[in-house]
């Protein structure tokens, strides 16, 4: 089957030497960021009886380089919005690790399909943990705390970091309009059809996973779906249309702002399995079919 017309920032950036992907500025001085006065003011000291709003970050990624529109500031829910991106297809994913060299290189192997993929990928889930993303108009939210974060952009394989210290905000993410949710059988599962201007992205599974919603035929069906993954041809169900959420570690919620046209779209994770070497996870049965209006 090759429906699917998207990979994960993590799973095109494994795919590359260590060498090929090139670090910002402010990565090069990660633990050093100069923090300005303004940025002190606003973002480190708490402000009694300020609106709970969450803190609005924006993101770019051009041919050189990656950047934030603010690169320290307080936890708790913060809202990432993608503003520009360097290509079309281009997505910026946000993750957290002590080691991103070793998370490439095993995600590296997990992706090779090789003896020993699978465990590779076990390691990965435990070596980083991901806070979901999307392409150039993107926006979601997402709850984070004291920490260094890196941005990574899976076209040209630049990235940056921000650090996120001080007091938390009290802000709370937006109410979804429809939720999809991970199982801890590597299923998805949906609250009813996607609607509305917000869908929040739940993990509650034990491995990383991404949501790729492409629009199919409204008369497809499992049936359909299930010989389809069995045929190496296009299937005749797949239309125009669809949306992305980036990488999200087990644990982790976003809610992301994302309109969705009537139809039938049918959810899929193409993330290498740790269960089983070789197979990404929409080959185990991670797909489900849902209608949106």
């Amino acid at each position: 089957m090759k429906i699917q017309t998207k990979l994960s920032t993590l799973l095109v950036a494994a795919s590359l030497p260590a060498t090929a992907l090139a670090v910002g500025p402010s990565v090069a001085n990660a633990g050093t960021v100069a923090v300005t006065a303004r940025s002190v003011a606003v973002d480190t000291v708490a402000r009694p009886g300020a609106p709970g709003k969450p803190k609005v970050v924006k993101l770019r990624s051009s041919d050189r380089r990656v950047t934030a529109s603010d690169s320290t500031f307080r936890p708790g829910v913060t809202e990432f919005r993608v503003v520009k991106t360097a290509h079309h297809g281009s997505s910026l994913a946000i993750v957290e690790t002590d080691n991103l060299d070793l998370a490439f290189q095993k995600l590296g192997k997990a992706i090779s399909g090789a003896p020993g993929s699978a465990d590779a990928m076990k390691a990965v889930d435990r070596i980083i943990t991901a806070y979901g993303g999307g392409a150039n108009g993107a926006v979601w939210q997402v709850e984070l705390s004291k920490g260094t974060y890196y941005i990574l952009d899976n076209k040209t394989n630049k990235m940056t970091t921000f650090t996120v210290r001080g007091e938390r905000r009290s802000a709370t993410m937006v109410q979804p309009d429809s939720e999809v949710w991970t199982t801890k059988q590597n299923q998805f599962e949906t609250s009813g059809d996607l609607t509305g201007e917000w869908i929040s992205f739940t993990n509650h599974s034990r491995e990383i996973h991404f949501l790729e919603a492409s629009r199919v035929a409204r008369d497809t069906t499992a049936k359909d779906v299930r010989q389809s993954f069995k045929s190496q041809q296009e299937p005749t169900f797949g239309r125009p249309g669809g949306f992305f959420f980036e990488v999200q570690s087990p644990g982790i919620e976003t809610v992301h702002r994302q309109s969705v046209e009537a139809g039938k779209y049918l959810l899929m994770c193409w993330m290498p399995s740790e269960q089983q070497d070789g197979t990404p996870h929409a080959m185990m049965g991670m797909w489900h079919l849902v209608m949106g209006s």
